[in-house]
């Protein structure tokens, strides 16, 4: 079977209105962005770990008012959309993903995640099959 799938989002900048800065003041300054500082960190670690996951870079999951934000899924289990992730939280991001691994529907009870995870599940979603052969689907990435 096919190993999960985490997208980061790189274009993140943080939860609006919290005093974050904005995607402008980011490339202005020539600075990276929260949501690509948070898929360098879990990729690097992902590499190191030789975790059970496939981390790749999004351009946008539309999560853009709970911050950085993260999607996860495999085919025949169910997808989730994380949000208010922090860079600093790519540790336990990965630790998520290796239990998510694990289980055989995709659920991750929130006990069983890491305490900086309890509250930042944002949606469920259903995954196409495995052998349904959505290519569309495996594709929405972009290139690092």
């Amino acid at each position: 079977m096919r190993a999960p799938c985490l997208y980061i989002c790189t274009t993140c900048t943080g939860v609006a209105g919290d005093g974050a800065r904005g995607a402008a003041d980011y490339d202005a300054a020539g600075e990276p962005r929260p949501g690509s500082r948070l898929y360098g960190t879990v990729r690097d670690a992902a590499s190191a770990a030789h975790a059970p996951v496939e981390i790749h870079p999004v351009t946008c999951l539309a999560n853009c008012e709970q911050g950085c934000s993260a999607a996860i899924a495999q085919p025949g289990k169910w997808g989730y959309l994380l949000g208010r992730l922090t860079p600093d939280m790519a540790e336990d991001v990965l630790a998520y993903a290796a239990t998510y691994a694990q289980s055989a529907s995709g659920t991750v009870l929130r006990k069983n995640r890491p305490d900086s995870l309890r509250n930042v599940l944002m949606a469920r979603v259903p995954i196409p099959r495995q052998d349904t052969g959505d290519e569309a689907f495996l594709n929405r990435t972009v290139s690092p």
